[in-house]
């Protein structure tokens, strides 16, 4: 159980369970046990200490280490300092610091290791079960789970969660962009840590381009890639990015149950690797539930806290096809404004809304503190808030249980992930970045692989699809959205 998780625990603490398979590493007054799947990475000088835990690359590494990326000319840096000169670092990742301004851990940019803490105990992990496994004891936050159980039983099991707090007292979790003390268990933010100034489209897109297709040659070292292939933009983009390393791919898609032949990921999926004259693998005889070894299904149930039954099939696949590769999962979300064109200043339950928990007492207040956190940031609230509560609250709880379920099967990374990446896509205009028709994913895909652009993207094949499309990136269409929300807003039902 709990392949590729990390835990960090007081050395002080006495008594823990650690499951088999962990190493272990001291780091100041902590002892750092993770997974042996995950790499270690350590640098120390006369003025600060650094450990990376994961899997990691620096596109302009051949070799991932910390020594080339800090010079020795760094006398006395800060953990913003130091962040700042890892901005390009890609993978799943705690980082761990030690410098005169106090001893910090934080995840990687999207939390796809998370960050679950139980400051009592001071131990720390990326699974709220690995935390109760090593011997946190746990008792029910009433509130938080009438509202997980309540409010959003639509959304699955919790892996659309909102805020710091879990169903349970004793655990909290540091968001994507937030760092946790290890002096004092105060969460703080780190990024952004520039001032937003929108960037040439041009520009961001030649450097967009580059980056990702050092990430890729990057991760390719490492393992060889898997990639799935679909009709939409993310897939497409990250199989033109891996043109240069195809011989070190395997491009698949998984056809589920609900899919026939003629289903776009399908069609359009064998279409772009005819075109990149690679082989589409089809994935179409999972085994059932009832046929996987009781080990994997426990193990599956048992690591992930937030973990979905439906898709152990898929895993237990990927287990016996992929283990021995890394899986390029991209989510470029921070490309693609997905609640709505950038805003600046908006209201908590405008925010719920978009989440799909509007009106909701619970859902509100951890808004509301989220908004004042960002206020008060010098950087932070110059920041299109619509993409940052996105990026913040649902990748980094959605994405990142997608992404912990995964971990027993194979190394997942997300090559948009860096900070370096969101910056750029971040900060282009929202005429770029629009979720239907998006012009920086068309782009990118023509910079990378130009025989592509004449496959259509997620083509829709009925009358109503191809009018809903239209209408959702009309005009007309954000006027509607935002009557419907004053509507709810002034007139829809309170909830938990």
């Amino acid at each position: 159980m709990f392949t590729r998780q990390i835990l960090l625990s007081h050395s002080s603490n006495s008594d823990l369970n650690i499951p088999n398979g962990f190493d272990r590493f001291n780091f100041d007054d902590y002892i750092v046990y993770y997974h042996h799947l995950n790499a270690i990475y350590s640098y120390q000088s006369d003025s600060f200490e650094c450990l990376i835990v994961g899997v990691v690359v620096h596109p302009d590494l051949a070799e991932f280490n910390l020594k080339d990326l800090f010079s020795d000319e760094i006398l006395n840096p800060t953990f913003l300092q130091i962040n700042k000169i890892l901005e390009r670092v890609c993978g799943r990742y705690y980082l761990l610091y030690k410098g005169d301004d106090g001893v910090f851990v934080r995840s990687d940019a999207t939390s796809l290791a998370q960050i679950n803490y139980c400051k009592m105990k001071q131990i720390i992990a990326t699974d709220i079960n690995l935390l109760k496994y090593s011997g946190v004891a746990v008792s029910i936050n009433s509130e938080a789970e009438g509202f997980y159980k309540e409010v959003f039983p639509r959304k699955g099991n919790g892996n659309a969660w909102i805020g710091t707090d879990t169903i349970y007292n004793e655990i909290c979790k540091a968001l994507p962009n937030h760092t946790l003390s290890l002096s004092n268990y105060e969460v703080t933010r780190f990024w952004p840590w520039r001032d937003f100034n929108y960037i040439d489209f041009n520009i961001a897109v030649s450097e967009i381009t580059n980056e990702l297709k050092l990430t890729l040659k990057a991760f390719s070292r490492l393992a060889p890639l898997s990639i799935a292939v679909t009709a939409g933009n993310d897939s497409r983009v990250m199989a033109a990015a891996s043109k240069d390393v195809s011989e070190s791919c395997y491009y698949f898609i998984d056809k589920l149950s609900s899919m026939n032949d003629s289903h776009p990921d399908l069609v359009v999926g064998a279409r772009v690797c005819e075109v990149l004259n690679v082989y589409f693998n089809k994935h179409d005889n999972f085994e059932s539930i009832s046929n996987i070894p009781l080990e994997f299904k426990n193990s599956f149930s048992g690591s992930v806290f937030y973990s979905l039954p439906k898709r152990l099939p898929e895993v237990y696949n990927y287990s016996v096809k992929l283990s021995g590769h890394i899986n390029i999962c991209g989510v470029g979300e921070f490309g693609r404004s997905v609640y709505g064109p950038s805003k600046f200043k908006v209201e908590p339950n405008y925010l719920c809304y978009k989440y799909q928990c509007a009106n909701s007492t619970y859902a509100n207040k951890v808004t509301t503190s989220w908004l004042n956190e960002l206020k008060h940031h010098p950087y932070a609230s110059q920041y299109p808030i619509n993409t940052l509560f996105y990026i913040e609250q649902k990748l980094g709880n959605w994405g990142a249980v997608g992404n912990a379920e995964s971990d027993l099967a194979f190394e997942e990374v997300n090559p948009f992930a860096s900070h370096y990446l969101i910056s750029k896509m971040i900060m282009l205009n929202s005429r770029y970045t629009r979720y239907t028709n998006n012009k920086l994913f068309l782009r990118l895909v023509s910079n990378m692989a130009s025989e592509l652009d004449s496959i259509p993207i997620n083509p829709k094949h009925s009358f109503s699809s191809k009018l809903k499309t239209a209408l959702k990136s009309s005009f007309i269409f954000s006027i509607v959205d935002i009557a419907k929300y004053h509507l709810i807003n002034n007139l829809g039902k309170k909830v938990l």
